[in-house]
Formats: structure tokens, C-alpha cells, sequence
């Protein structure tokens, strides 16, 4: 095995403890409004304005087809999500955010941002514009190597 450099372990392991603790704030948020973080994730892999099939996505979240069948029927209940047949080809459904859950994703959204915006409060030498910069390209390289 390759000895990785302490930097890049260290980066690691600070994005896995900053996602953990996110998906711990954002579960226990949710928890408060009837929602588990499964079907979070599913509301955030949406968008009113370009749907997607169920294939699409059971990629995006590696999630068995059963198992995301529930979460959207749960979701389509709630009148969150729209589903609907393809008039063409019977075998795609498609999904996509009903305004209700337009509003209520972007609730979700601005308390997951609102977190850390506390815990960037008072960091006045963090520069945040760059950060994100380096996110970014760290996402971007991600992908292309490890295309989904």
C-alpha cells in the first residue's frame, strides 16, 4: 500500500467528521418535522424544474429499487414528490419536487447552511470564497476520476 501524506489523511478524516456531524444536526432537524434522512436525500437529488427517472435516481443514491420505491411513495404521499409514466415508454417513471416540496427542501437547505454559518462565526482571517474554491475543484476532480 501507498503511504499517503498526513495532509491528505488528515483532510480525509475532517470531511468525514464534518459530514457526520452535518447528517447529525440535519437527522435530528428532520426527526422534528417527520422526515428521515433517507428521504432527505431523496428530496435533495431532486428539482421541480428537471425531473428524473427512478433509474437515474437508484444510480445517484446506489439505493435498491424496492427500498426507493418506499421512500418515494412515502414522499408522493406527502404530496412532496410528483410521479408519473412516461407517455411513450410506460417503463420510465419520472420524479420530480412538487412546490411543497420545493419549499420544504429549501427549509432544510438554509438550516444545514445556517449551521455552519455558526460555525464559521467570528473566522474573519477564513477565506470562505477561496474555500469553496478549493471545494469545488476537489468535487470536480472527484468525479472525473471516480465518474459515477
Amino acid at each position: 500500500m501507498v503511504e499517503l501524506a498526513k495532509e491528505t489523511r488528515e483532510l480525509e478524516l475532517l470531511l468525514r467528521q464534518i459530514s457526520h456531524l452535518m447528517n447529525h444536526y440535519t437527522r435530528a432537524y428532520l426527526n422534528g418535522r417527520g422526515l428521515t434522512m433517507a428521504r432527505f436525500w431523496v428530496l435533495s437529488s431532486l428539482a421541480a424544474d428537471k425531473p428524473i427517472t427512478m433509474g437515474e435516481l437508484q444510480r445517484r443514491l446506489f439505493l435498491a429499487p424496492a427500498t426507493l420505491t418506499g421512500l418515494v411513495d412515502g414522499l408522493v404521499e406527502e404530496k412532496l414528490v410528483r410521479r408519473w409514466r412516461d407517455d411513450n415508454d410506460r417503463r420510465l417513471v419520472f420524479l420530480a419536487l412538487t412546490p411543497a416540496g420545493e419549499e420544504f427542501l429549501a427549509e432544510i437547505l438554509h438550516y444545514r447552511a445556517s449551521v455552519l454559518e455558526k460555525a464559521l462565526a467570528n473566522q474573519d482571517n477564513l477565506d470562505l470564497e477561496q474555500l469553496n474554491v478549493f471545494l469545488h475543484l476537489l468535487l470536480t476532480n472527484l468525479r472525473y476520476l471516480y465518474p459515477l
